[in-house]
């Protein structure tokens, strides 16, 4: 029973090792069939040596150049290339002979390709012929070799260049894995191009400089400074294990880029539906060749990380939250690196007369010189977890030294600073800054820009107060009264306040009199002294206190108050009022009257209508007095008659009218000699001092 089932579990395993077997057999042609390796026939099978007899070697448009090569990994493989003849890609067809051991091992390939891998060698010397045949015509190519000198190293997968302003090319340098275990050291070779874009037919002055490094990462070229465009090429260094080095093909190297971007300016806007965060817009100009811009953004506290972003032209815009951040701008090609423009983005500047920004949502209580507790207003602990502080000097170097602390809290609602790295000073102010971060995981930054960070509020607090050091600037007197003085001044510097300045306080006292005082507030900056005496000189100073005393005080002025009482405006107004208004109605009548009194209007008697009614003969003209003007409110006729009657003491006074039965009695009565030769002043001036004839006047 036993013995008959040991014999089925004998029959049983030769079944499986003989099917193990085929299924081998199998996938090893399967695996040959997949890698397209060519299998090789005897060269007596082929007929080699009556059939390529003829072919014959550098044959003009036959195949040439062919090159064999192994690799230290791969003992007994070798590969082989040569470069095409004439005949047309579909037209070409390959035979390699291999011959090992004087011609005892040959084997023959056939291809219609121009290279050819795996090929098996067991002799270290070995001659390798590729014939093409092309028609009636055949040519051929023939290498002969030991195989030590057949491993090859390289050439590099992958070389990248760095320029460098000071003089120096870092060329870094990838090899296959198998390559760079067995590479000792690499060469660069550069030499000098006198032209490169201006002019498409570039030359060179022939000359190879090589260097050699140890090691396969790369190599430093030095003293290539100025050098507008190199060539370079890059190879390993042979060694046993690599017998064949070839170069690379030619790297070409552009100008080095010598100057920094120009004119980095920032642009700020703050997002108002986003708090604690803005946009910043950074441009800037850039004159050289260049493929792009590199833009380094990192904060100012130096917390990681540095973020660097590429942009093909300016602008570029940056979403960050008010923390302080260093920009570094560079402008790169794809070996050189130009010098960096840099530029610090400070916090938003707030007010420095305000003790508390944010409305008092942040507050810090001083516990000693190396330790303080940060207090915040709302719970944020129900919305975020990560915060950091951020805190500095308020005034120092330039950019300041900002320090910061990132942390995990998720209960209370303030933070102690214990062991500070720098010691609070006395009488210097510190601003600190509270950021939150929505991460749930990590409290460190993934990124800068576009980061979860925002500012959430900011405090300033000194560590001890004390009174200014110096007094408010440009203080001065911009008008004075018989009875009051105005002043203004400028407010204290932040670095010599040395505390939180609480308002300003003006000293005045007259010469050899007790000083008086006037407290004020912060935001304060003029004021007007009143009451004070006229034609008095006045003492004036001003000065700044905080919690720890009142500070320096300004240079005293010295100031007169102008002499005589105060002018009372509103009366001298209304007397002037009245005063144009009386003579606007006054002069018109006044004038008038002048005119009547001063420049009578006096008739010719010649045209008198009395006179013709007289029945007087015509007499010669009388000449008569001519003015520029005349008013005329009455009419004055004068008439002499015969007998002459004495004038009424009455009528000669003033104007006054002849009635009708005057003038009818008269009428009849003969007139007296004619006045010709005189005028009508002559007449009245003998009329008024009595001498002749009577005087009647009659108003028309």
């Amino acid at each position: 029973m036993i013995r008959s089932m040991f014999g089925r579990l004998c029959e049983l395993l030769k079944h499986c090792q003989l099917r193990l077997l085929l299924i081998g057999v199998i996938l090893e042609s399967c695996v040959a069939c997949s890698s397209g390796q060519i299998e090789p026939v005897s060269c007596r099978s082929d007929n080699y040596t009556s059939k390529y007899k003829h072919c014959r070697l550098a044959l003009p448009g036959g195949v040439a150049g062919m090159e064999c090569f192994g690799k230290f990994h791969s003992q007994g493989l070798i590969t082989c290339h040569w470069r095409r003849g004439a005949a047309r890609e579909e037209q070409a067809k390959f035979t390699l002979v291999i011959r090992q051991k004087n011609d005892q091992y040959c084997k023959v390939y056939k291809t219609t390709e121009d290279t050819l891998t795996n090929i098996e060698v067991f002799d270290r010397n070995l001659t390798v012929e590729v014939l093409e045949q092309i028609g009636s015509k055949c040519s051929k190519d023939i290498v002969t070799a030991h195989y030590s000198n057949l491993l090859r190293c390289g050439p590099p997968r992958r070389v990248t260049f760095r320029r460098h302003s000071h003089g120096w090319v870092d060329v870094s340098t990838q090899w296959s894995p198998d390559d760079a275990r067995v590479i000792t050291s690499v060469c660069v070779r550069h030499k000098k191009v006198t032209d490169h874009r201006d002019n498409p037919h570039r030359h060179d002055d022939g000359q190879w400089h090589q260097t050699c490094c140890q090691g396969a990462a790369g190599c430093h070229l030095a003293g290539v400074k100025g050098l507008p465009v190199l060539e370079v090429q890059v190879a390993c260094e042979t060694n046993d294990k690599c017998s064949q080095c070839p170069w690379s093909h030619v790297y070409t190297l552009p100008p080095e880029l010598t100057s920094p971007p120009l004119g980095l300016h920032v642009m700020e806007n703050k997002m108002a539906d986003r708090g604690g965060q803005r946009i910043i817009s950074l441009t800037w100009t850039f004159l050289e060749g260049h493929d792009g811009f590199n833009v380094s953004v990192a904060k100012l506290s130096g917390e990681p990380p540095r973020e660097v972003l590429s942009v093909a032209r300016p602008p570029i815009k940056l979403l960050l939250s008010n923390s302080a951040f260093q920009v570094h701008v560079s402008a790169f090609t794809n070996v050189s690196m130009s010098p960096a423009a840099s530029i610090t983005v400070m916090p938003p500047r707030e007010d420095d007369d305000s003790v508390s920004d944010d409305g008092g949502r942040l507050s810090v209580r001083v516990h000693n010189q190396t330790t303080f507790t940060v207090l915040w207003k709302d719970d944020l602990v129900k919305k975020y977890k990560c915060f950091c502080l951020e805190w500095s000097a308020t005034h120092g170097p330039n950019p300041p030294k900002l320090f910061y602390k990132s942390f995990y809290e998720e209960v209370i609602n303030f933070w102690t600073l214990f062991n500070i790295p720098e010691r609070l000073r006395a009488y210097t102010s510190y601003d600190v800054w509270l950021h939150v971060r929505d991460q749930q995981q990590t409290c460190n930054l993934k990124q800068v820009n576009n980061s979860q960070e925002a500012t959430y509020a900011k405090a300033r607090f000194y560590f001890r107060e004390g009174s200014p050091v110096s007094a408010p600037s440009n203080v001065s007197v911009v008008s004075v009264t018989s009875t009051s003085l105005e002043l203004r001044w400028s407010s204290i510097s932040q670095e010599n306040r040395r505390g939180f300045l609480l308002g300003y306080v003006i000293h005045y006292a007259e010469d050899r009199q007790l000083e008086r005082n006037i407290s004020l507030g912060l935001r304060v900056h003029k004021y007007t002294l009143e009451g004070l005496r006229s034609g008095v000189a006045y003492r004036v100073q001003v000065s700044g206190f905080t919690r720890g005393g009142p500070g320096v005080r300004s240079g005293a002025t010295l100031v007169e108050t102008r002499r005589g009482g105060p002018i009372n405006l509103t009366v001298l107004l209304t007397i002037s009022t009245l005063v144009v208004m009386t003579a606007m109605l006054v002069t018109p009548l006044l004038r008038s009257r002048a005119k009547v009194v001063f420049w009578p209007n006096i008739p010719n008697p010649e045209r008198s209508k009395s006179m013709h009614k007289l029945g007087a003969p015509t007499q010669p003209r009388v000449e008569t007095l001519k003015l520029e003007e005349c008013i005329v409110e009455r009419l004055l006729v004068v008439e002499l008659r015969v007998p002459p009657s004495k004038c009424q003491q009455s009528a000669c006074g003033h104007s006054a009218a002849v009635d009708e039965a005057s003038a009818a009695s008269s009428h009849g009565a003969p007139l007296a000699a004619p006045f010709s030769g005189y005028t009508s002043l002559d007449v009245i001036q003998q009329l008024m001092m009595g001498k002749e004839g009577a005087l009647t006047r009659k108003t028309m």
